[in-house]
This record gives C-alpha cells, sequence and structure tokens, in this order.
C-alpha cells in the first residue's frame, strides 16, 4: 500500500512538473508583443532614401518638385539654402538655380550615414502596433514565429522616399522568430 502510494506521488509529481515546465516553452501573445517590441527599440525598422546636400544644381521647370521639397526642409529647419547662382536661359522660360545646401543639427536623428555630398536619410519609420495584435506559430518545442503589424509614420524626408505604386498601405505586417531561452525566456532571434 506505501508502496503504491508513492508510486503515485512520483506520478503525480512527474505529471506536474512536466506540464510545469511545458507551460513555460509556451507562449502567449504578451509576451511575443513584449519581446517584440523590446527588440524593435533595440533594431528600429525604417525605410531610407540618399539625398543629396552640398553644392545642387536645380532646373526650375525640370527640378520644381525637388526644389519644393528642398524648401520644406529649409522651413522646417533641417537644412539651410544659400542661392550661389541663377541664369536664365536664353529665350526660354526655364531658369537654373545652384544653392548650397547644409545640414542642421536637427537632421541628425533621422541622418544614418554621410557621404561628401549625399546622405541616407530615413523617410518612414515603422513602429509595433500592439493594439493590431500578433498572430503566432508554435514551430517547435523552442522556437515559434510571430506576425505583428507596423504602423508607418513619415518623416520631414518623406519627400524624397522612392514612389511605389505597389505601396499603398499605412501599415506593414512582420514576422519575427522567437526562441526559448532556458535562462531567458523567450527572445526574438531575428
Amino acid at each position: 500500500m506505501v508502496h503504491v502510494y508513492y508510486r503515485s506521488l512520483a506520478l503525480l509529481l512527474s505529471v506536474f512538473l512536466w506540464t510545469a515546465c511545458g507551460s513555460e516553452k509556451s507562449i502567449s501573445d504578451r509576451v511575443a508583443l513584449s519581446e517584440i517590441a523590446h527588440y524593435i527599440e533595440s533594431n528600429p525598422v525604417y525605410e531610407t532614401a540618399a539625398v543629396d546636400y552640398g553644392e545642387i544644381k536645380f532646373s526650375q521647370r525640370s527640378d520644381a518638385d525637388l526644389l519644393a521639397a528642398y524648401q520644406r526642409l529649409e522651413k522646417e529647419g533641417y537644412i539651410t539654402m544659400e542661392r550661389l547662382k541663377e541664369r536664365k536661359k536664353f529665350l526660354s522660360k526655364d531658369s537654373t538655380f545652384v544653392y548650397l545646401v547644409k545640414l542642421t543639427d536637427k537632421s541628425i536623428p533621422l541622418v544614418l550615414e554621410k557621404t561628401d555630398k549625399k546622405v541616407t536619410v530615413k523617410t518612414f519609420e515603422y513602429s509595433l502596433d500592439e493594439e493590431g495584435g500578433v498572430l503566432i506559430e508554435q514551430t517547435g518545442k523552442n522556437r515559434a514565429k510571430a506576425t505583428v503589424t507596423l504602423r508607418k509614420a513619415e518623416t520631414d524626408f518623406a519627400d524624397f522616399a522612392k514612389k511605389d505604386p505597389d505601396n499603398n498601405a499605412s501599415f506593414t505586417k512582420k514576422t519575427y522568430s522567437l526562441r526559448f531561452n532556458g535562462d531567458a525566456g523567450w527572445e526574438v532571434t531575428k
């Protein structure tokens, strides 16, 4: 009788431990969103474009939109523009302008890379939409994939983004791979 009691107790204890360990390795929506939010803080998601600076030549007709984009940046305080030359073409309504374009300190948070005449800037930034929910697919005992919604927000450099006729959404869906680590719990691996 005592032998059956210990055997039952051992079986009960092993079932309890197995379910306890198994529940740690199953991932909840809250944990997935929290881990992805933490990952995005250190690995932001954004779109970029290359922008010229220094001496830039504009044609009044063909570069009107580009010149207007630069003037908006100047108005917002991201750049300064100094007109160096203006030349009116003979018997034409078109003129050319040469400006000296300089970046200001206000542009620093949006600048990713800078060379002598070009700068790579963020045009759109994405943030996690926690209200959009998460779709979790457990791909193994220690692995899962979580698909989330990222909201798209324009920066002041958005006018320089390449126009993509297929990208008309204000959000994107992105899938992250997660892995269970016995010491740290769930972590994003990609």
